[in-house]
């Protein structure tokens, strides 16, 4: 380049840098910060549904940002669904979905994975683009014609006891057993849920997984969801050339058992000698999630005790040292028209056992006589809607979502319309909750702590009757 152009260049730059400079000064004032844009509504991707002629329901989710796709397959069965007294039979069953097919052994499996470049588990896998039609045919094989070896059942069976062994070994596990069984009755499926053991493991046969399954895994309870790089009509092909052949059949309504009703309140109070903390849960029951108040819920939760700013962490932990960990309160929703558990979960030092239950009653009573401030109000429904983009900025995470809300009976378009309901909830609509459901004399209350320690206290405070259970919750 000669220096003529060089120079021509170098003043042609200066012109320009001067000119966007000349127009900053005559529209930016820096004396102010800028305003913040309104934040765009959030919009739920598009699904396409469809469904084959043998029932199974395909969900479509299209996203080509990567040349990734996501599947998902979602059985409407769980261990909510587990017989009496053969808690885990549903856990043990999809664990035992890849150990071998009726065409394939485990290690067949795990090679033709191996072949393809990524990892097909019987309910998931995601893969590059051109790999979809091939991990797909190898998870249809696993989700519908296992073999369910008995060398492999035997185990699966020592691994997920060793597992449970384990769990029972944390120092929540066994007060929130009772926590649960206190709230819903210890025959419900939910509290019997959480009672999966040796004990109720060791009976369960082959043959009972070959039941459950054929009475459970089938096409019409079935949804395939494909999320990523992948159209309409390859999706479809591939879906239907996978899972065209899987024969429908009966499957078995789901278990209606109703739960408890409320009865005063009582703490249940489990001995663990030598503890320096108790584990404390607060609960009590409150409505399905197709609910009119399921917003105003949603809203009162980060409020009074789901965040870190909350009423009650800032009072147990922050100004009074009691906790050392947890979410003293939260709504946690169940599927269908199952009751939320609203309620949660902390633990307190042993010696502030009672100061600090005293303190988290006064909360729950706080919330009924004193209306959340516009700082609480803000932070809440901020915290709730700001949090969705980032829960669907993948294809994994989007393909987990739409799975999360099938498994729970939500509809697709459910959050297209949720922030639009949260920001509508008012303060009164949390007090009118409040009241509604945090009912101080109706309420569980199970602590596990150093009885010779707690009990005195408790029954000094004199804040509930004391019954004093076993690690099964029998008085």
């Amino acid at each position: 380049m000669t220096a003529h152009r060089v120079v021509a260049c170098i003043s042609l730059a200066a012109a320009l840098v001067a000119q966007v400079r000349g127009a900053g000064a005559q529209t930016l004032d820096r004396t102010k910060p800028p305003k913040a844009t309104a934040p765009s509504p959030f919009v739920f991707p598009k699904a396409q549904t469809r469904t084959l002629p043998n029932g199974l329901r395909v969900v479509l989710i299209e996203d080509h940002s990567l040349p990734l796709v996501a599947v998902r397959a979602v059985v409407g069965v769980d261990s909510l669904d587990d017989p009496v007294g053969k808690e885990g039979l549903f856990v043990l069953t999809a664990g035992m979905l890849r150990e071998g097919t009726t065409s394939m052994t485990a290690e067949q499996l795990a090679s033709a994975a191996a072949a393809i470049g990524n990892v097909v588990f019987p309910l998931r896998f995601t893969t590059i683009t051109q790999t979809f039609d091939r991990s797909l045919e190898l998870m249809a094989d696993m989700l519908m014609r296992p073999s369910f070896p008995q060398a492999a059942l035997d185990r699966v069976k020592a691994t997920l006891v060793a597992n449970q062994q384990r769990q029972l070994q944390l120092p929540a596990t066994i007060p929130n057993r009772i926590f649960l069984a206190r709230l819903f009755g210890s025959d419900h499926p939910i509290a019997r849920a959480a009672i999966a053991s040796e004990a109720t493991m060791a009976p369960i046969t082959r043959e009972d997984l070959q039941h459950f399954h054929s009475a459970y895994f089938r096409p019409n309870n079935t949804t395939i969801v494909v999320v990523g790089d992948v159209g309409e009509a390859q999706a479809l092909a591939a879906v239907t050339k996978a899972f065209g052949m899987w024969e429908r059949g009966g499957v078995p309504s789901p278990p209606v058992t109703p739960a408890l009703p409320p009865r005063s309140t009582t703490i249940y109070l489990l001995d663990r000698a030598g503890a320096q903390q108790s584990y404390v849960f607060v609960g009590t029951l409150g409505p399905e999630r197709a609910s009119a108040d399921f917003a105003a819920l949603e809203v009162i939760a980060p409020i009074l005790g789901a965040s870190s700013g909350s009423r009650l962490t800032q009072n147990l932990r922050e100004r009074h040292s009691y906790m050392y960990s947890g979410t003293p309160a939260a709504v946690t929703w169940r599927r269908g028209s199952a009751p939320a558990v609203i309620g949660g979960s902390a633990a307190v030092s042993t010696v502030k056992t009672d100061s600090a239950l005293i303190e988290w009653l006064g909360e729950l009573r706080g919330a009924v006589q004193r209306p959340p401030s516009d700082q609480e109000m803000g932070m809440a429904q901020g915290a709730l809607v700001a949090a969705l983009p980032a829960q669907i900025e993948t294809q994994d995470l989007l393909a987990n979502r739409a799975m999360s809300m099938l498994q729970s009976d939500v509809p697709l378009d459910f959050y297209n319309s949720y922030g639009t309901r949260i920001e509508a909830v008012r303060p009164a609509d949390v007090t009118a909750v409040a009241s509604k459901y945090l009912d101080l004399s109706r309420l569980v209350i199970v602590v596990a702590g150093d009885r010779k320690v707690v009990e005195p206290a408790l029954r000094a405070a004199n804040i509930a009757p004391i019954v004093v259970v076993d690690e099964r919750g029998r008085p």
